[in-house]
């Protein structure tokens, strides 16, 4: 496969850019695969910091748990430049390499460009990085350490462009033949020598515009915060109901990862002094007088030394997690206990997991009783057992996980009005009012029970003020709403349901049938024949030109759509096909894809 960026004229379409867009999403959710036992870690593990004395053994262990935790997120940016490598090359180790030390060359080139300058006389430091002056503040918000090296907060933009750069140079370049004398650098090794020159280029490209950027970023995250305080939340409705519409397409993980961990979603400077109610914090017990002191400290113990910033709604709510909780004393000698609210009050544009909590009242509650309602609305009889095994199977895996494309994709495909003109609002409207009742509860990507209660529950054991009680008084709001206009509008409009109908375009396999298929069609190869049966039904070998997978659905590009048979697609299991751009079906056969794609690719 040749790796383009831009198609040529005649295949240039918006289908083209979004498969480029679908699969970049993939490549995120590679790094973000990993935040669920990262983000374990870290709330088990600052729930036990802040109930513990430090002279307590589970101190010690809150500190690793919280420790192992925080270097995931930290190092997000370099995580971001291997995946979308490796994406974007076939799976290619020599890539993911390539992209590790194109980042470090990246950042150290930057981290030797900053100069910095103190006035004797008052005392004022001033930073010069080509022609931007900056003062302590502005610098603080612009520059950060990644992976230890002090340089440009380019953030998952400057991993994922790292990581375009590398899938580029591969694809480029892999087969290069040298000279014979230098030989030996010919192929794949030949990427990490242009890796490190190209890096240097695109270093200086960085360097010379993303500092005006990062400026730009900073005041885009702070009017963000304050539209929500002057709108009500309607940033947070725009945030959930967006990110949901493109659930679909693949498309929300490319959407709502600036918002996650760029300055986009807010910023906290560590420079600048805060204070509660007007009262400047007490912080002397770790060392310091002030608020920064505070900060100072626990990112020195956590982070290590030159990180002055955390950017992005995820890792704002994860680092003040650290805090939420204790108690403190004011500068007037006051006792206040430290919440999510308190903590983000004077921090313009931060408002802690506004956009994240907005799932949990539909992934735990709706979405199940809309499953519920899709059963019965199924005849009495074996088709509601089937329908029932299947769709409850499919709310059960959204109310515990958060996963939710089983059962959203068992009404998308059969009634998309009622996706995106009923769920979609209501995801978005769910956002809203969790940010207008104040609550603050963090998560990872999954937005479940299990979630709910690492984020919302254990926190709150300690007073930290995440107010997860306003998730279950929504779900319990919604649910019924949920139900009703489900059960309704599928006996109404005669929706095609599982259970309802047994067109075979429409029909779901329970997990019974499709194991009892898989293990009967083993081939003495040890390839299944269900991966043979797909490539059948889309056309053959030579009308398939990609493979790809994310986590429910099978993306694959064709030489002629027509060719692709949809109705057999739904009869080897798929819950759904879709068209997104020209050259492109996707099957959804559910979290089978990756090991489908795996098969196909070995057969051809």
């Amino acid at each position: 496969m040749k790796f383009r960026f831009f198609k040529r004229k005649k295949e240039t379409s918006n289908g083209g850019i979004k498969e480029i867009i679908a699969k970049l999403s993939r490549g995120l959710m590679l790094p973000i695969a990993m935040l669920p036992i990262a983000g374990i870690f870290l709330g088990v593990g600052a729930a036990i910091v802040n109930n513990v004395s430090q002279d307590n053994f589970l101190y010690i262990l809150g500190s690793v748990l919280n420790g192992a935790g925080n270097v995931v997120f930290s190092a997000l940016p370099v995580l971001f430049a291997v995946a979308i490598a490796i994406t974007f090359t076939g799976d290619a180790g020599v890539a993911g390499l390539s992209a590790f030390v194109g980042w470090i060359v990246f950042c150290a080139l930057q981290s030797a460009l900053i100069i910095s300058h103190t006035d004797e006389a008052t005392k004022v430091t001033t930073y010069n990085f080509l022609f931007y002056k900056f003062d302590k503040a502005m610098y603080s918000a612009i520059f950060t350490s990644n992976v230890g090296i002090q340089s440009l907060s380019t953030s998952v933009f400057g991993g994922i462009s790292i990581g375009f750069l590398i899938a580029f140079l591969y694809n480029k370049y892999k087969n290069i033949q040298l000279p014979t004398i230098i030989g030996f650098f010919s192929g794949v090794r030949f990427i990490p020598i242009i890796t490190f020159l190209s890096s240097i280029i695109l270093s200086l490209f960085f360097s010379l515009i993303w500092p005006g950027v990062g400026q730009g970023l900073y005041w885009m995250g702070v009017g963000l915060g304050e539209m929500g305080e002057k709108t009500y939340g309607f940033n947070c409705f725009l945030q959930d109901f967006i990110s949901r519409s493109l659930c679909p397409f693949g498309l929300h993980h490319a959407f709502y990862s600036p918002l996650w961990y760029t300055n986009i979603g807010g910023n906290i400077n560590l420079d600048s002094a805060i204070t509660i109610n007007g009262v400047g914090i007490d912080a002397s017990i770790y060392g310091g007088s002030t608020w920064s002191d505070l900060y100072t400290y626990i990112f020195h113990h956590q982070y290590g030394d030159g990180v002055k910033q955390v950017s992005g709604d995820q890792s704002i709510w994860m680092f003040l997690n650290n805090f939420a909780g204790r108690e403190i004393t004011l500068a007037d000698q006051t006792v206040v206990r430290l919440t999510f609210k308190n903590l983000s009050s004077d921090l313009p544009g931060v408002y802690p997991a506004q956009y994240m909590q907005g799932k949990y009242s539909i992934m735990i509650f709706a979405l199940p009783a809309a499953a519920l309602a899709m059963v019965l609305t199924v005849p009495k009889g074996a088709n509601r057992k089937v329908a029932a095994s299947v769709i409850l199977s499919a709310g059960l895996t959204s109310l515990l996980t958060g996963i939710t494309e089983p059962i959203e994709f068992t009404f998308l495909f059969l009634a998309p009005w009622l996706f995106w003109g009923f769920h979609a609002v209501f995801c978005g409207l769910s956002g809203m009012l969790m940010y207008i009742c104040g609550a603050h509860i963090g998560m990872t990507f999954s937005g479940g029970l299990l979630d709910l209660i690492i984020y919302g529950v254990i926190p709150d054991i300690s007073k930290a003020g995440t107010n997860f009680y306003w998730a279950i008084v929504l779900g319990i709001i919604f649910a019924p709403i949920y139900f009703v206009v489900f059960y309704f509008s599928i006996i109404k409009f005669d929706i095609k349901t599982p259970g309802r109908n047994t067109n075979a375009e429409i029909k779901m396999y329970t997990k019974k049938d499709y194991l009892a298929k898989k293990e009967g069609s083993k081939s003495n190869s040890g390839i299944s024949d269900l991966a043979n049966e797909v490539i059948k039904a889309y056309g053959g070998k030579e009308n398939i030109k990609n493979v790809d997978a994310c986590i429910t659905k099978l993306r694959i590009q064709v030489a002629d759509p027509k060719k692709v048979n949809k109705a057999r697609l739904m009869e080897l299991g798929a819950r759904g096909v879709m068209y997104p751009s020209k050259q492109s079906v996707y099957a959804v056969f559910g979290t089978d894809a990756d090991r489908i794609k795996n098969e196909i690719k070995s057969i051809i």
